[in-house]
């Protein structure tokens, strides 16, 4: 009996110490955890009386899918930002102002307004004259993330969610991580707390994305500091605790980091600042309200083409030569060859709808001959989001051999936020083949196409097509004709060395941009600069 007596306290000790490591998960932990993250940011009181703010920023962008190799770093811009915030209003204004790096050097410019479920931009035309529209729908989806995402908007959201619960703990380089777990619309959000301090290190929005699919979308907060919300009769600063740096980061890979220069918490905005105009609110909305950091990715790259689930897309089918077409309509442009019995496509860009209305178009052309091989230019987002629908369709993805690893992946992520044709696709097993430095050739015995790789600097696995019957080619970024060709551009010069390396001979260029127009005229201007 003495020795049960001895062990029994032994016993609750290990007991207790066990229940001390492993912390109740659920619901009622989910909201106990909340509110002690709350309490470490300054309180719920505290930060209920942050009714407004101004926050100024300034920062860098990166764009890995536009890098010279996937997963190579390709920063795009450094940028300041202002942005207003009306908690109570759920309104929000973003200034951008960047300055490109990439792919060219002109400024980057736009401001948003979003009002709770409405969003504007706003610009100036040519002559300096106000213009409003209205905001794409996947546009307005991801900046109303953001705004559920600002640290003080972040535990309101939390708290009011449906469904919040605290998740099993990790441990992340010997740091206890805790968890919190609450969903928007379609949407799972995980709060990445530390166990130490309890404040938030990220947030991880899962979304959906044309070639990642489901996509941890990650906003890691940095210098954690006091910000001044308030005083007390006496003059005594109540303050809140605020980050004062952000880094985005998409399935670990940086896109973005952040400094905030200035926190103003509920300063006096100017009068009308967050409205948006009469006229833009009765344009009708448009896009599907799908959130995706894509459609912002491109927008800090200078192109203001709104989302990727676009479903009314234009295909025009120009023939170039018999059996030969151009597939336009869009600002990416693909290339489609009608072979004896089946069809091949040059380029697959943008994302599964343009690919779509490419395939319908084809398909209506050619009712009797499906697609046996999609061709990708290169790996840049822009060039190949589209790919994943023809692999749905039961063509072989061709691409260089040094992406083939990339596609791999491409073809294997889940699409549960939202699905696409190859996830909804029963019994499909995508099959990639890469081509080498020595060129592929795909014929049907007649009409001959050849894939030849063309070393650059733009994308490394860049491939173009030639078609030496008809003396045609096919490229996509390195050059675009119907411009006048610049004899300093590297890219356009890369083009021009393969061919004449090749010792190929070319009638007409295709252009993945662009239009149609003969190779002389590049070749006069590359030549002459020789």
């Amino acid at each position: 009996m003495r020795t049960c007596w001895i062990l029994a306290p032994v016993l609750a000790t290990l007991l207790l110490s066990a229940c001390a490591s492993e912390p109740e998960t659920g619901e009622a932990a989910g909201q106990a955890l909340l509110d002690a993250v709350a309490e470490s940011m300054g309180g719920w009181d505290v930060l209920s009386s942050i009714e407004r703010q101004e926050l100024i920023t300034q920062g860098n962008d990166w764009e890995p899918q536009q890098a010279v190799e996937p997963g190579a770093e390709r920063q795009v811009n450094g940028f300041g930002r202002t942005i207003l915030v009306d908690y109570g209003r759920s309104a929000m204004r973003i200034d951008f102002d960047g300055e490109r790096i990439y792919p060219n050097e002109a400024p980057v410019r736009f401001t948003e307004v979003i009002n709770a479920d409405i969003g504007a931009l706003l610009s100036e035309d040519p002559e300096g004259e106000a213009t409003a529209s209205r905001m794409h729908g996947s546009r307005l989806a991801a900046r109303i993330r953001d705004f559920i995402r600002l640290p003080r908007q972040l535990v309101f959201a939390a708290r009011d969610a449906s469904g919040l619960t605290r998740l099993d703990d990790q441990s992340v380089g010997g740091q206890t991580i805790e968890i919190l777990q609450f969903q928007v619309g379609p949407n799972p959000i995980e709060i990445h707390i530390d166990a130490f301090t309890k404040l938030p290190s990220s947030v991880i929005f899962t979304e959906t994305d044309p070639l990642y699919g489901d996509t941890e979308n990650a906003i890691q907060f940095l210098d954690w500091r006091e910000s001044q919300v308030s005083a007390t009769d006496e003059g005594v600063p109540i303050n809140a605790r605020l980050p004062y740096g952000q880094a985005v980061f998409l399935n670990g890979e940086k896109y973005r980091e952040e400094a905030f220069r200035i926190v103003i918490n509920n300063g006096i905005f100017d009068d009308g600042v967050l409205d948006i105009p009469q006229e833009v609110r009765d344009e009708p909305a448009f896009g599907e309200e799908v959130a995706s950091q894509w459609t912002l990715r491109r927008a800090v790259l200078g192109f203001g083409y709104g989302g990727f689930a676009e479903a009314d897309q234009t295909v025009n089918l120009d023939e170039v030569a018999p059996g030969v077409l151009h597939a336009t309509g869009s600002s990416h442009h693909s290339l489609v060859i009608e072979m004896e019995d089946h069809v091949i496509v040059i380029g697959t860009p943008l994302f599964e709808a343009r690919s779509l209305a490419v395939i319908a178009a084809i398909e209506e052309r050619f009712p009797d001959k499906p697609i046996r091989h999609a061709v990708v230019s290169h790996f840049h987002m822009d060039h190949s989001g589209g790919v994943r629908a023809y692999a749905a369709t039961g063509a072989t993805i061709v691409v260089h051999e040094s992406v083939v690893d990339f596609f791999d992946g491409v073809m294997g992520r889940p699409m549960t936020v939202r699905s696409d044709s190859l996830a909804a696709a029963s019994g499909v097993s995508p099959t990639i083949e890469g081509v080498g430095e020595a060129l592929m050739e795909l014929t049907d015995g007649t009409r001959i196409v050849q894939l030849r790789h063309v070393p650059n600097d733009h994308a490394s696995g860049m491939l173009m097509a030639y078609l030496p019957n008809e003396r045609i080619a096919f490229v996509a970024d390195l050059y675009s004709p119907g411009g006048t060709p610049n004899p300093e551009d590297a890219n356009a010069r890369a083009f021009y060395d393969a061919v004449e390396a090749a010792g190929i001979d070319i009638d007409q260029v295709v252009g993945g941009h662009g239009g149609v127009g003969p190779y002389a005229t590049l070749a006069g201007v590359m030549t002459t600069d020789d």
